[in-house]
């Protein structure tokens, strides 16, 4: 007897900063529903141990490391954005790696449905990856207020 892979039915989510995307997103898992975030994806490739940490290191050295061997955000961040070319060299690195690891882990839903959060599922093009896609919107005063 063999079993067909099981694929979840995938929404994808997505919405400015402060529109409300998280809180939709807790909504779904209260309800069973597997959930994957794109911003937590790109934390996890760049984890101690993993390669894209490794080449990270390797292309702007150990300055980009804080003291416990994690990734310093706000270092790499002055180097990437002070030279485009850096910049561009290291979304050709991270972004098939985030790609990877979202429909990795997207493959082990349990569930029949499964929510794709991500602030740039259109413009990354992840939404044809999606049956369906949810727009989360607020007024922007509410957007500032809760980014602040």
């Amino acid at each position: 007897m063999t079993t067909a892979a099981f694929t979840p039915w995938i929404l994808g989510l997505t919405g400015g900063i402060g529109s409300g995307k998280s809180a939709a997103a807790e909504r779904f898992v209260e309800l069973g529903v597997h959930l994957v975030d794109a911003d937590q994806a790109a934390r996890w490739v760049v984890e101690p141990g993993r390669p894209a940490l490794a080449s990270i290191v390797e292309r702007f050295g150990p300055g980009v490391l804080q003291g416990d061997g994690q990734l310093d955000r706000a270092a790499l961040r002055q180097l990437i954005f002070a030279d485009p070319a850096q910049r561009k060299w290291l979304e050709q690195l991270l972004h098939p790696l985030i790609g990877q690891e979202i429909f990795s882990y997207l493959a082990k839903a349990q569930s029949p449905y499964a929510v794709y959060v991500s602030p740039l599922l259109i413009e990354s093009g992840q939404h044809h990856k999606t049956q369906r896609v949810l727009v989360i919107d607020a007024p922007q005063d509410l957007q500032i207020a809760r980014t602040l």
